[in-house]
């Protein structure tokens, strides 16, 4: 393999993630749903489990083949994990946890002082250094764990649902954080995660893994905006998505009927295919008002979710359409359960799908 990369061909009857690449300072977000195989990636990348058969190389460094026997040991193969529950130490301190990977690996005890020093500072967790781990909050917790897989500068980084324990506002707050820090340490970083916003936030490039096969992947405009199937639309949190049938089509402008509604698209498709539109792509609006969109639908709002960064407004309008309004303008239009609006979005804005 190229050097500065890391990949790991790897196949066999439960998973198929060959020639999967991820490159030096990349960060690479890998999404799917539970027991998809995702944290089997991780676990055997890290050397906790050993496969059956493939390759793991890191920076031309051989960890695991099959062929030739070759299967280092997890504290050989220089690679930074912070489990989902971040699993410290609870009997040991902030710095305690942070330097235990540094002294495993025999580092000077300067050395691991300078080292754990500079990183309490950087993640915000030098006040509390000296506090046990069992008296921190989720967010303190969650700086702590990530300190202690950079400690001791591994070539690679792997982040299990590093967001998933965090309350909401919380999770903002450490997206934002997560980000900066992987970007300046420089290191190729695979986090698995099932939030759409959380690989937005940090992911170079996104890889979308069903029943152990990686089904996409590439940048993540790519994989929200042209998704390759229904699978993976859905786990852009794209919460609209229907099957319907190609009826009209008139100079690659279709009408797809979806349960007796026409949804107009621009594709070559037809018969029977899935429809999605993101819910930021819908305009809501009390009165019907003149607009180049050529999908325009009365109905009445059935419910809201309030997700912290979006509130979610479910219209009934035969089907039901989810739509992401901010929350000032959910302020400004006072929109609430029961109130006629109109739903209105382009036809390009429609993704369509065998």
């Amino acid at each position: 393999m190229l050097n500065g990369t890391f990949a790991m061909p790897l196949r066999d009857f439960d998973l198929d993630v060959s020639d999967f690449v991820v490159n030096d300072g990349e960060t690479l977000a890998l999404i799917g749903e539970n027991g998809a195989g995702k944290s089997t990636v991780l676990r055997i990348l890290s050397g906790l489990l050993k496969p059956v058969s493939g390759r793991v190389v890191l920076n031309d460094r051989v960890l695991f083949d099959s062929g030739q026997r070759v299967s280092l040991a997890p504290e050989d193969r220089q690679i930074g994990y912070m489990f989902q529950n971040y699993a410290l130490f609870p009997h040991m301190t902030v710095r305690e946890n942070i330097a235990y990977g540094l002294k495993v690996r025999r580092v000077l005890g300067t050395d691991v002082d300078a080292r754990v020093g500079e990183l309490c500072e950087r993640m915000g967790v030098a006040e509390i250094a000296d506090q046990l781990v069992t008296r921190l909050s989720g967010g303190q917790r969650q700086r702590t764990a990530l300190a202690r897989a950079l400690a001791p500068s591994p070539e690679l980084l792997l982040l299990d649902e590093p967001l998933s324990a965090l309350d909401v506002r919380t999770q903002e707050q450490m997206r934002r954080e997560l980000a900066s820090v992987i970007r300046s340490e420089r290191i190729p970083c695979i986090i698995v995660t099932h939030s759409i916003v959380d690989a937005l936030a940090v992911a170079d490039r996104i890889a979308v893994i069903e029943r152990g096969v990686i089904v996409a992947c590439g940048a993540p405009e790519e994989i929200i905006h042209n998704p390759a199937n229904g699978f993976v639309s859905s786990f852009s949190e794209n919460l609209n998505l229907f099957r319907g049938k190609v009826v009209v089509s008139r100079s690659g402008v279709v009408c797809v009927d979806v349960a007796g509604i026409k949804i107009r698209a621009t594709t070559t498709l037809s018969g029977t295919v899935s429809v999605g539109i993101r819910p930021e792509e819908l305009i809501l609006s009390r009165e019907r008002f003149e607009s180049s969109a050529i999908n325009s639908f009365r109905g009445i709002i059935a419910r809201v979710e309030d997700t912290g960064l979006y509130q979610y407004v479910y219209v009934d309008i035969g089907i039901t359409l989810a739509a992401a309004v901010t929350r000032q303008s959910m302020e400004r239009l006072h929109f609430a359960v029961g109130d006629e609006v109109t739903v209105t979005f382009k036809a390009t804005a429609v993704q369509v799908f065998v």
